[in-house]
């Protein structure tokens, strides 16, 4: 069967045009910090800002990867926990939120968490004119 999709191909590329557009009135670092990824693993976010990855890329390995410690949370685990070098980056996460959790926060994984979640939101740009036409024109439905 025939779609004839391709006879509109010039409407479909106005419309990735302008989304491009759109996006490109904010920078990489706002559309990384702005992201669920990027606030569920806030520390590592960072790091792919400071080596200037693309956003599309930074969202797409920040949604594969395992939430990322601090150098002074590493440093107390291994200080603290036998067997640390061992583990994986899944259970070292868990072992340093277990270890904050029963010792008052003694590794600093909760205080690193959210220092870099402020550090993000300083990464947010603030909304544009064109940002407000867009949000009310998707809350109106046209």
């Amino acid at each position: 069967m025939r779609t004839f999709s391709h006879l509109n191909l010039g409407v479909q590329d106005s419309g990735l045009a302008a989304e491009q557009e759109r996006q490109s009135q904010h920078s990489n670092a706002h559309w990384i910090a702005v992201s669920q990824e990027a606030k569920s693993n806030p520390i590592f976010a960072l790091k792919l800002i400071k080596r200037g990855k693309p956003y599309q890329q930074a969202i797409d390995i920040l949604s594969v990867s395992h939430r990322h410690l601090s150098h002074y949370t590493k440093r107390k685990m291994i200080a603290a926990y036998p067997g640390w070098e061992c583990l994986d980056t899944e259970d070292r996460n868990m072992a340093a939120f277990i270890y904050s959790s029963l010792n008052n926060d003694a590794n600093g994984y909760s205080a690193g968490f959210n220092a870099a979640l402020v550090a993000l939101e300083k990464c947010v740009e603030p909304l544009t004119a064109e940002d407000f036409i867009s949000i009310s024109t998707l809350r109106l439905g046209i």
